[in-house]
């Protein structure tokens, strides 16, 4: 098994197994957390965990990277500490949250998303190299690489960002930014459609809108969407529509226009409706539900800054916003049918949430024998 570790990713991993020893397990854990939440006040970074229904949390539960993403899967977590420590870190929910492994993804190569293919191969998704890992997520071994390299705009890199599976495919999305101009969108973006039994790229899609941001989803009837940011601050994208079985892209279902700025975040409901992170132009967020069904947008929170980070669905009818207010950040709750806040006020989850992933039901942690 291949396994590169960074300096930085040393010291990370001493971090976290320090903030986990069998010898100091949190004894207030929640008993069977529905999320994870990975939070952040961009110079420390860390995990809290939630029971939704409970409204307990334990906040700063262990420590990740200040620029930290996840992915959920199964009874693990994947976090990807991106630029200055570089490394995919796995975090065994069924053992408390202690790490399983680490390993690098290359000095300085930033990575962003991870998509899994099956049990025994994922693909890591990096901004600052021309290919994307192939890793076993079992223990991290890394099995090879996806040449990315064809997408590029002039600058030599394609900027590769979001992934996700779909009907047997794993889906790459590339940013292609200008590393000469603050990394501005040099046109629209693209989507590379990978076999994952050659891992080769079968088929590219051309996008309409510029720089695919975040997450992508699928809706009911199978089709991708996926935020088209453009330039920051401009009204020029919105979420785009993407037939992957014709491999060509349907247009915006939804314009910047419509929503009140980019979608920096967006959740899909089982009703096709979609809860959009909207960072409007005046650098302030909003929180809105567009229904497709008759287009209608409803503006569900507003702030007057950089407030809102994620919005996730963490149980059946329940949606969770990212709240990173600065004199009380945490975690909101809102009923998905009526679009009505559930919580008062943030539930408080340690340092500023950033970003919430749902858990599936993993049973408690057997905690050590006491001597």
């Amino acid at each position: 098994m291949e396994k590169q570790w960074s300096v930085v990713g040393w010291i990370a991993a001493a971090a976290i197994v320090a903030a986990c020893r069998d010898d100091d397990v949190r004894r207030d854990l929640p008993e069977n957390p529905s999320a994870f939440v990975v939070v952040t006040d961009f110079e420390t970074g860390a995990f809290s965990l939630l029971d939704v229904e409970s409204r307990y949390a334990a906040p700063n539960v262990g420590l990740l990277h200040s620029d930290a993403v996840a992915r959920v899967r199964g009874d693990r977590v994947y976090v990807l500490n991106r630029l200055g420590a570089d490394n995919l870190t796995v975090l065994d929910a069924a053992a408390g949250f202690r790490p399983a492994y680490q390993v690098s993804t290359g000095p300085r190569s930033n990575p962003q998303d991870i998509a899994f293919a099956s049990d025994a191969k994922a693909y890591v998704t990096r901004l600052g190299e021309r290919s994307a890992l192939v890793v076993d997520p079992r223990d991290g071994s890394r099995l090879g690489e996806v040449d990315c390299s064809a997408m590029a705009d002039a600058d030599g890199f394609p900027e590769m960002a979001g992934a996700i599976d779909a009907a047997g495919r794993v889906v790459l999305a590339a940013q292609r930014l200008d590393r000469n101009d603050l990394l501005r969108p040099t046109g629209p973006g693209a989507l590379a459609i990978v076999d994952p039994e050659t891992d080769r790229i079968e088929r590219v899609v051309e996008l309409r809108g510029a720089n695919p941001y975040g997450d992508m989803a699928l809706d009911a009837d199978g089709r991708l969407l996926v935020a088209v940011v453009g330039r920051f601050g401009e009204i020029d994208g919105g979420i785009e529509l993407v037939d992957l079985a014709a491999g060509a892209s349907l247009g915006l279902a939804v314009r910047e226009e419509t929503l009140g700025g980019d979608a920096s975040s967006f959740a899909v409901g089982p009703d096709g409706v979609l809860w959009v992170v909207v960072s409007e132009p005046g650098f302030s967020t909003a929180v809105v539900r567009f229904d497709p069904s008759d287009g209608s947008v409803r503006r569900v929170a507003a702030s007057s800054g950089f407030v809102h980070s994620c919005v996730e669905f963490v149980a059946d009818g329940v949606v969770a916003v990212c709240d990173r207010t600065r004199s009380a950040p945490g975690v909101r709750l809102f009923d998905a049918p009526s679009g009505s806040e559930m919580t008062r006020a943030a539930i408080p989850v340690g340092l500023p949430p950033w970003q919430i992933r749902r858990l599936p039901s993993v049973p408690p942690p057997t905690p050590p024998p006491v001597p």
